[in-house]
């Protein structure tokens, strides 16, 4: 059995769906009977597991939510180059990158030859770059020609989607070498998410969890809520967009809740008060499939998403879903009008439970790559 070093240049212990991935990908790999270290951007008083076959090591965390696009990269190059060389240091056989930071990719050249290379793509973040100024235009081109030559280093790529699937296989000589590991959701989050009930009161609620981004575009939902003042919303989580976002809001307006990172426990919770889930990304994200959207998926409730592209696509295949344009305040308002007066929320959607179940579940999804190593 091999030594396995899985990388992240992310803090585990604030984001949900990056702690969540890598989780699986420990828990398969020590199911396989292999040592496994990992590294992330954490507090040493973290630890993501407790087991004989697991170590966990940090590098120092830096805070990169910072609104300039220049000091963000330099900041972010500085914490793959942490990792990757934390990574040397551990000198595992198999070095296993998981990404949205692009810069893991741009340094990997960093990593010692002569081991097993494995790249996991969650999103293909340099692609997101907007091309409004011409140093964002000159970074798309420079971050874009560095990730297709870097792809092309290692043994195994490991993708979310169809779209990256594409992506990759263009660009890299054997596609035998990709294999799709969707998102999804663990067994364990799936078991609790299915378990969650109606909402019980008689305040109908709208409710959106995850990251308050620029990708997101929260405005959308807070300049919705003004106009439905009957309805409730809540935003849960945080991010580089939320201090926006939150001015956004009426001054003490009884309608609007922003409730912050959650613990999962507490998320529970708020899904079983909540009646319609609701998300959104900007026509500039369309290649992206948000991994919340799964966990929506897994509890059965009414699901109200702005965007086209991937996300948009992949909802098609289940029920109770509306699909609206992004980033347009009044299609927002007249679909919630519609979602309530149907009354089509009320009911638990059972078979989108069970496609999650049958097809999204990454313990078994995960377990196609580790077999490979």
């Amino acid at each position: 059995m091999s030594n396995i070093c899985i990388i992240s240049a992310n803090s585990l212990e604030n984001e949900n769906a990056s702690r969540n991935r890598v989780l699986s990908f420990v828990n398969s790999s020590i199911a396989a009977g292999h040592q496994v270290k990992l590294i992330s951007m954490d507090g040493e008083a973290f630890n993501l597991l407790e087991h004989e076959r697991f170590k966990h090591f940090k590098i120092p965390f830096i805070d990169t939510k910072i609104p300039s696009f220049i000091k963000r990269a330099f900041l972010e190059m500085k914490i793959a180059s942490l990792a990757l060389n934390k990574a040397n240091e551990l000198n595992c056989d198999v070095n296993l990158i998981t990404i949205p930071s692009m810069f893991l990719l741009h340094l990997s050249f960093l990593l010692k030859s002569g081991k097993t290379k494995i790249l996991d793509i969650r999103d293909l973040s340099w692609e997101y770059l907007d091309q409004k100024s011409l140093v964002n235009r000159i970074a798309k081109k420079v971050f874009t020609q560095s990730a297709l030559a870097n792809l092309k280093k290692f043994d195994i790529i490991s993708v979310t989607n169809n779209h990256e699937f594409d992506y990759v296989s263009k660009n890299i000589s054997n596609s035998g070498l990709i294999v799709k590991v969707p998102n999804g959701v663990s067994l364990s989050v799936f078991e609790k998410l299915s378990h969650i009930q109606p909402n019980r009161s008689n305040q109908f609620t709208v409710t959106y969890i995850g990251n308050v981004g620029l990708a997101q575009d929260l405005s959308t939902l807070v300049e919705t809520s003004k106009l439905l003042p009957h309805v409730q919303f809540n935003i849960v989580g945080a991010g580089t967009d939320f201090e926006r976002i939150n001015k956004l809001a009426n001054l003490n307006q009884p309608n609007l809740n922003f409730l912050g990172r959650c613990q999962f426990e507490e998320l529970l919770e708020i899904y079983n008060q909540s009646d319609v889930l609701y998300a959104q990304l900007t026509p500039e994200f369309s290649t992206a499939m948000p991994s919340k959207l799964y966990e929506y998926l897994s509890t059965g409730k009414y699901i109200l998403y702005g965007g086209v592209g991937v996300a948009g696509k992949t909802l098609e295949s289940f029920q109770n879903v509306s699909l609206i344009a992004p980033c347009n305040i009044q299609a927002l308002k007249c679909e919630i009008q519609h979602i309530q007066e149907n009354g089509k929320y009320r009911q638990l959607c059972v078979k989108n439970r069970e496609k999650i179940k049958s097809e999204y579940l990454r313990d078994v999804t995960v377990e196609k790559l580790i077999s490979m190593i």
